[in-house]
């Protein structure tokens, strides 16, 4: 817990306080989704009009925001080159002088406006305080980015207060340079990787009191990330050991508000996501002269039922071109996914993530039963591999181009919530037949070594770059 403390509260508030407006990925759009939180808004509201460049009527999916507070999320830089923004002084006066203004103004939010709000709650508390202070829309949305901050702290310490073994890999998980700077943004990813962290923490007690503890807090992650509705399975888990029809029922319990979101959000905020104009793809059967301005899951389902090895042979060379990118964005590509650090640096991280999960081979767990540790690394890993093929096949539906002989939009930051169920996944050598008298156990924190040596570098490494990135030229 020092150690965490130590290392990601300087990083993410420095991220917090220097990173320029709009610089995080969809920021605009999930600080929009925190302020419409102030006003009573859970759901993004359908609204149709019509479209200035097509002249067709349009269904578009958002709420309405203050325009002050809106405008002051996109802040003002200089852009020198396509992938080095500026901001120069005069931006950050232009910044500053924003005004309040009360005025609504609807806002389209197709990529944020189906998520679950628990995430934003900080950020909406954020800027609820900095309004009792009349400060300006960019000191609202900089303290909501310090709020936001300090609830990933606080469900940080929580999870490793908890957590019955595993700390190294959980702490490792929240010292990535991508999850800290996430936590220093309005995006909510690097926040609910820490509240899939605490879930796997409250598993590790393997008690029914935390297991639902940690059921209702992996329910709230998946109101914002439906698609790793799988993972929910650990929490039934080992399949064969006594209680497990109990475990199950808690499981569905916990499962039953999940879907009643993914219900609703089905047939009153979902619409199609609008593109610039593109002609269809080559694996599209109709005409190709027709310009297109959505993704069409329908059209892409076609495509996927015309050649059903489709559905999988799409994900694997898909995965096979981007895997360099997603190994490079877990680990922390920072900005809109522009500054890009050392190969060095990567290196040494993943190095870190590698001795971690082999460490669990050396983790004392409170339970060692040779079957049970086969049968959750099978269906763990199982769950991570189908749970990842549903995230990719749900990204050619809803965003790729129509006809894309490829699968567009897939980023780093979606794995990371996957890594803190390798707690379950790798077994202990004591489950291992013939060396269940093995009583070589490695400390938490001899482990976490590798992880805090680069985490102590970060803490000056990752303001200097964004420093250097944004301010220096």
């Amino acid at each position: 817990m020092a150690l965490f403390l130590l290392c990601a509260l300087p990083v993410s508030v420095t991220t917090a306080l220097v990173t320029p407006p709009s610089q995080s990925p969809d920021e605009v759009t999930h600080y929009c989704r925190a302020l419409g939180l102030l006003r009573g808004v859970l759901l993004g509201v359908r609204h149709s009009e019509i479209d200035p460049l097509t002249g067709k009527l349009e269904l578009r999916t958002g709420l309405k925001v203050h325009v002050g507070d809106f405008a002051s999320s996109f802040g003002h830089v200089t852009i020198l080159t396509p992938y080095r923004p500026l901001v120069t002084l005069e931006d950050w006066n232009k910044s500053e002088r924003v005004a309040p203004n009360p005025n609504l103004f609807y806002v389209n939010l197709p990529n944020t406006a189906t998520y679950f709000p628990a995430a934003y709650v900080p950020g909406a508390l954020g800027v609820a305080v900095a309004r009792v202070f009349h400060a300006t829309p960019l000191h609202c949305f900089i303290t909501a980015r310090l709020f936001m901050a300090a609830g990933f702290m606080l469900v940080g310490l929580a999870t490793l207060y908890i957590a019955a073994y595993g700390e190294a890999l959980l702490v490792t998980v929240l010292l990535l340079p991508m999850t800290l700077f996430l936590a220093g943004t309005m995006n909510q990813d690097g926040l609910l990787t820490a509240m899939t962290c605490l879930a796997a923490a409250c598993l590790t007690r393997e008690t029914r009191g935390w297991r639902i503890a940690g059921l209702v807090v992996m329910a709230l992650v998946l109101g914002a990330k439906p698609p790793y509705i799988l993972l929910m399975g650990a929490f039934a888990l080992p399949l064969f050991a006594p209680g497990f029809w109990r475990r199950f029922l808690d499981m569905a319990v916990a499962l039953l508000p999940v879907l009643g979101w993914i219900l609703v959000i089905a047939l009153f905020v979902v619409v199609p996501y609008g593109k610039q104009q593109y002609f269809p793809g080559p694996l599209y059967t109709g005409d190709h002269t027709v310009p297109m301005d959505h993704a069409n899951a329908a059209a892409q389902l076609h495509i996927l039922m015309e050649r059903p090895r489709r559905f999988l042979a799409l994900p694997y060379y898909s995965t096979l071109r981007d895997a360099y990118t997603d190994f490079i964005t877990v680990i922390g590509v920072l900005g809109p996914l522009q500054l890009v650090m050392p190969d060095d640096f990567y290196n040494c991280w993943a190095a870190c993530l590698v001795f971690v999960a082999l460490g669990l081979l050396f983790t004392r767990r409170p339970v060692v039963v040779p079957l049970t540790a086969l049968l959750n690394f099978i269906a763990i890993l199982g769950a991570i591999g189908v749970t990842y093929w549903v995230v990719d096949i749900t990204f050619y539906l809803d965003w790729t181009n129509v006809g894309a002989p490829d699968i567009d939009g897939i980023q780093g930051r979606y794995l990371l919530i996957f890594l803190p169920f390798l707690l379950f996944a790798i077994p202990s050598l004591q489950s291992v037949p013939g060396l269940r008298r093995v009583r070589f156990t490695v400390p938490p924190l001899l482990l976490a070594l590798p992880t805090a040596g680069m985490a102590l570098f970060d803490i000056g490494y990752i303001p200097l770059k964004l420093v250097l990135n944004y301010y220096l030229h």
